[in-house]
């Protein structure tokens, strides 16, 4: 038998507590409750598997080459969108025409988003004259609208991809430097942080392991909601000719080309304008549907 000082000294198992379900699948458990948000991330990953796939879907020839025999078709079993009045296929342009205004929408907030992390959270954490330095500059760029940043940036360097990638880099940075200084403020005085200070952790730790994961929600969002501005700004920059050139598909461009023929041909501006539409309908969906999930006060 077992004395009794062996089975004192017996480790004790304890089964544990129910774990709480963890902050990510509380987020994606209150994400999924909201069915517009789930219908706008639906659709825009249709539209983004769809741009990817463009290659396989139908060919990049057909978007550009022109057949003068077949111009100003309506839809039709052969053309599933028409085609304009080169005879060009729509179906075709809106499909390789999604990657330029998806891709260097994501691209633009990717790196603006960067950018702004850094620069709004070195004035949020360190204050007094870095912050006063920094955040008048950014009020100068705030002061500017949007799109006329982008104009003025494409018009001095030129039409063309790179350029317009440059264009909503510049003109996306103060909005993401400000809500990223904003959240960090709300964060930098509170007690965990202050521990870590006390504790001898390098600033870059700091605001990297302990400030930046506490403001993602509001982050996110923003980055969420401002790229559906930038594919409005890049068709709006296509559409008076600062954007792609042609005869490269872009849905701005779509619609500037289709403009003198809409009375007669609708389906040169309706098709590219649904596209517009849809893309922007899913990101501001998505974006709703994270502000409601990310917001605490939503937690129960």
């Amino acid at each position: 038998m077992t004395s009794v000082d062996n089975v004192e000294n017996m480790p004790i198992k304890v089964r544990p507590a129910t774990k709480k379900r963890s902050q990510i699948k509380a987020i994606a458990f209150r994400f999924k409750k909201n069915k517009l948000a789930v219908f706008g991330l639906v659709l825009l990953t249709v539209i983004f598997m769809i741009s990817i796939l463009a290659d396989f879907v139908v060919d990049f020839d057909t978007a550009i080459n022109q057949n003068m025999q077949v111009r100003l078709q309506p839809p039709s079993r052969e053309h599933i969108f028409g085609t304009d009045q080169y005879g060009r296929d729509m179906f075709a342009r809106i499909i390789h025409g999604s990657r330029v205004s998806l891709f260097v929408g994501l691209i633009s907030i990717g790196i603006s988003l960067a950018i702004g992390v850094v620069i709004g959270s070195t004035a949020g954490f360190y204050g007094g004259r870095i912050d006063n330095v920094i955040m008048r500059f950014m009020d100068v760029l705030l002061a500017i609208p949007q799109t006329l940043m982008a104009i003025s940036v494409v018009a001095a360097l030129g039409p063309g991809i790179r350029n317009l990638l440059i264009a909503m880099i510049v003109s996306s940075i103060p909005r993401f430097s400000r809500i990223v200084r904003s959240s960090i403020l709300s964060i930098s005085g509170q007690e965990f942080v202050e521990a870590a200070k006390a504790c001898g952790t390098s600033d870059f730790r700091i605001v990297a392991r302990h400030i930046i994961p506490n403001a993602i929600g509001p982050i996110v969002v923003q980055a969420t909601l401002n790229m559906a501005a930038t594919i409005i700004a890049i068709a709006g920059l296509s559409f008076i000719g600062l954007g792609i050139e042609p005869p490269n598909p872009e849905w701005g461009s779509m619609l500037s080309e289709g403009k003198a023929q809409m009375r007669y041909y609708p389906h040169l501006v309706v098709i590219p304008g649904i596209a517009i539409v849809l893309a922007v309908m899913g990101l501001n969906l998505i974006g709703d549907g994270l502000r409601d999930s990310l917001d605490p006060r939503l937690k129960n």
